[in-house]
């Protein structure tokens, strides 16, 4: 039995979910969510699953990537490098629902493609990218639309869905509050405690799955504080 109760998840807003009229600070804390993918592996995590799909295809072969809420889009452009590296050809989408964020990030874009929707309604027919994946945004969604965004990504993926994000605990908690001490602008340091009490833990995640209907998705709790969703189809 634990020690303490389990921190109950949060329904308050972070900023980066409300209206922004201050683009400086928008800027700011798109870099700052770069420094954080780096920090927490984000990418990596993704990496880790993504690869053993990737290398099922000929090596040599394209293969399409949507990344949904791409934020700061640093994990598509750092996907398509390490594909890049092993012989395949990544092509990346990023998408996102603010088009402050995908104006932001088009001049360090290049030529990755972006797209603005809302991640519950993807402008895309059924099977329409090979591999969809979204990091660390699943916390900004209430149940229902988690569930709701599950199924989207499931719908338009090919070949897999990869989803990373927090998972909630006492520990992972006060770690975020003392990475909010550090060189990080307002944004970043009011949202990054929050986003972890917003997070579900992995009992949480499983009853999501469940609702989704996603009965071939996998549910893995990755060290220290993150969880992963992976759908990998023949």
């Amino acid at each position: 039995m634990p020690i303490w109760p389990e921190l109950p998840r949060s329904t308050a807003r972070e900023l980066i979910d409300g209206p922004i009229g201050d683009l400086d600070a928008l800027a700011d804390n798109l870099r700052d969510l770069r420094q954080v993918d780096r920090l927490l592996r984000s990418t990596a995590l993704t990496w880790h699953y993504l690869w053993p799909m990737l290398r099922r295809l000929p090596r040599g072969a394209s293969a399409t990537l949507l990344d949904v809420a791409t934020g700061g889009a640093a994990g598509p452009r750092r996907l398509s490098a390490l594909a890049r590296r092993r012989g395949y050809d990544l092509r990346p989408i990023a998408s996102d629902r603010s088009i402050a964020v995908l104006r932001l990030i088009q001049p360090i874009g290049g030529a990755l493609p972006l797209i603005q929707h809302d991640a519950l309604a993807i402008p895309l027919p059924d099977h329409a990218v090979d591999f969809v994946t979204c990091s660390l945004a699943l916390h900004h969604f209430d149940a229902d639309a988690a569930v709701v965004l599950l199924r989207e990504l499931d719908r338009v993926a090919r070949r897999g869905v990869i989803v990373g994000d927090l998972r909630r605990s006492r520990a992972a908690y006060w770690g975020a509050r003392l990475l909010a001490l550090g060189p990080w602008h307002a944004m970043a340091r009011h949202d990054g405690p929050l986003s972890v009490l917003r997070a579900y833990t992995r009992a949480e995640v499983q009853m999501l799955v469940a609702r989704a209907g996603l009965g071939d998705a996998r549910i893995e709790a990755r060290p220290p504080f993150q969880i992963a969703i992976v759908i990998a189809r023949p």
